[in-house]
């Protein structure tokens, strides 16, 4: 891996947040309008299926209607794998997502004629369906074609756009719903899924050949068993973990999602009047939905762009695993102290904005040192099945406690707490496992100095542009992205007057009248483990 490169302007913006290489800034720009388009699709019908849904429904309803998507996608997981036996990664995203993208459309036009409560559940069922298959595919395909350096570095900057992406969807819903109602909405998430078909071939063929995976990106290995991904993740202890820690998340998520639920369609209720029509009743909970996905996705953006390249530089894939449980452990125990509608709505914001940032961009990485089997056939039935699975379980336990137990807010908020616990521990092992995969895949490198580079003449009142040659140092890791730092060879800082461009090495600066005869300055390159290696050289004044 050459050292230096010059970074285009969008490139150097991406520097606040993360390492990025010359020429990957297109293909991140196009990986990014990717999430982008299909997150606002989501979210746009994300709230349309709340509206649907709890108009005619009761908030139990709701935990019943996810619980049913799980034993759906029971059978559509063996379906997919038959599928994905005959079709490549990027052919079978653009054939998904067209499949889906066909489905709204049928939606959309029998809407006008929908038979009561029955159509908010069905299109409920199937938007949770829509939700996990489209976005687990993109992560697959993103997954299968960066390696695990190159994906540790990229993907926050790729999910900086799924999370604008759900930002725009939620905005454009709550602006449009009660002005044009939901008809527009449901065609305006059809063009939004179709244009993001539209970017698989051009962000797959940008990806420079340093950030692929070391072996050629082929078509999968085919699953040939009936079970599809089923065995794939009982094949793997470290998939099966993964499976585990996304039931509890779902779970503890979806519990929490039913207390805010409850309370968004009392507070509907009473807003609405006992005299409001369905259709008024669907307008209110929308926007008041909406509302709280925006306040979600303003805070998961201001995560994303500031805080998980930092959290990953910090404490790494391992630590990031355990910022989420950490934070749930905290908000269950403070609502099931005060279990009021402002402090649940307030939790609930942090720790669903945590989980669409920090997170969710953590679950994606888990994939980066897995076969091609397990990041498609594995992944899939993880995000869609096992996330489903987690839902069943909180519909299991939203029936007991309110039906067997009588439980209130505070209990169902404390038994969160407990289920905490346990979520944590299982956060340890996955890092602990992964670590080690991701070390055998990728094993640290040191930097090498290839060769010392020449003086630098100096003349004073004339301004200096000095690039580091390329082949001054050399990374042998894929993926791994150098930056460097500048000082005395005693030690000392720079001059005042000379600045230097960690990212790629560029001196730049004025001497002054009374520079010294000559400065030996000192560059060292630091990888992502932070190993370093060192060069220098000698600064001149120019004789005249």
């Amino acid at each position: 891996m050459a050292a230096t490169g010059e970074l285009s302007a969008f490139e150097r913006a991406l520097l606040l947040l993360t390492r990025v290489r010359a020429g990957e800034g297109r293909c991140i720009a196009l990986f990014a309008s990717h999430a982008f388009l299909i997150m606002a699709s989501y979210y746009v019908l994300k709230a349309l299926r709340e509206s649907f849904l709890l108009a005619g429904s009761a908030a139990e309803v709701r935990s019943y209607a996810v619980a049913a998507n799980g034993l759906v996608l029971m059978l559509l997981i063996p379906l997919y794998s038959a599928v994905r036996r005959r079709i490549d990664g990027a052919r079978l995203v653009r054939l998904v997502s067209s499949f889906f993208a066909a489905n709204i459309l049928l939606f959309a036009i029998a809407y006008p004629f929908r038979p009561g409560a029955w159509f908010g559940i069905v299109f409920f069922i199937w938007v949770s369906v829509y939700g996990l298959m489209v976005v687990a595919q993109f992560w697959a395909l993103a997954a299968s074609h960066f390696n695990t350096k190159s994906g540790q570095r990229l993907f926050p900057a790729i999910m900086l756009g799924s999370t604008l992406g759900a930002l725009a969807g939620a905005q454009l819903t709550d602006l449009l719903i009660v002005r044009v109602g939901p008809m527009p909405l449901l065609l305006l998430g059809v063009v939004l899924l179709g244009a993001s078909i539209a970017v698989i071939r051009p962000e797959t063929d940008a990806i420079p050949e340093p950030s692929r995976p070391q072996a050629a990106v082929d078509s999968p290995r085919a699953v040939r068993s009936v079970l599809g991904g089923f065995q794939v993740v009982f094949g793997s202890r470290y998939l099966l973990l993964v499976a585990c820690f996304v039931v509890l998340l779902n779970c503890i998520g979806s519990t929490g999602d039913y207390l805010l639920a409850a309370l968004i369609k009392s507070r509907a209720e009473a807003l609405a009047g006992a005299t409001a029509v369905l259709g008024e009743r669907e307008a209110i909970i929308g926007s008041l939905y909406a509302r709280f996905q925006l306040w979600v996705t303003l805070v998961g953006v201001l995560v994303q762009a500031l805080v998980v390249s930092r959290v990953y530089r910090a404490v790494g894939v391992r630590g990031a695993l355990l910022v989420l449980p950490a934070i749930a452990l905290f908000v269950y125990g403070a609502i099931a102290f005060v279990p009021v509608f402002g402090m649940i709505y307030i939790a609930k914001i942090l720790e669903n904005s945590t989980n669409y940032s920090l997170m969710n961009t953590t679950q994606q990485t888990l994939y980066l040192p897995t076969t091609a089997a397990e990041q498609f056939d594995g992944k899939t039935t993880i995000d869609t099945f096992f996330w489903r699975f987690g839902d069943i379980l909180q519909a299991g336990v939203v029936f007991a406690g309110l039906n067997w137990f009588g439980f209130g807010t505070r209990h169902f908020a404390a038994l969160n707490a407990a289920l905490c616990v346990a979520w944590i521990g299982l956060a340890w092992l996955i890092g602990r496992r992964y670590t080690a995969l991701a070390r055998s895949e990728t094993h640290n490198t040191v930097p090498v100095r290839r060769r010392e580079p020449a003086d630098l003449l100096v003349s004073p009142g004339r301004p200096i542009d000095h690039l580091l040659p390329a082949e001054t140092f050399f990374d042998p890791d894929p993926g791994d992205v150098l930056v460097y730092e500048a000082r005395l060879a005693g030690g000392g800082p720079l001059p005042a007057w000379l600045e230097f461009d960690r990212a790629v090495a560029r001196l730049t600066g004025t001497a002054p009248a009374d520079f010294l005869v000559e400065e030996r300055i000192e560059i060292i390159a630091i990888d992502m483990d932070g190993a370093t290696a060192t060069a220098a050289f000698t600064m001149r004044r120019a004789v005249s």
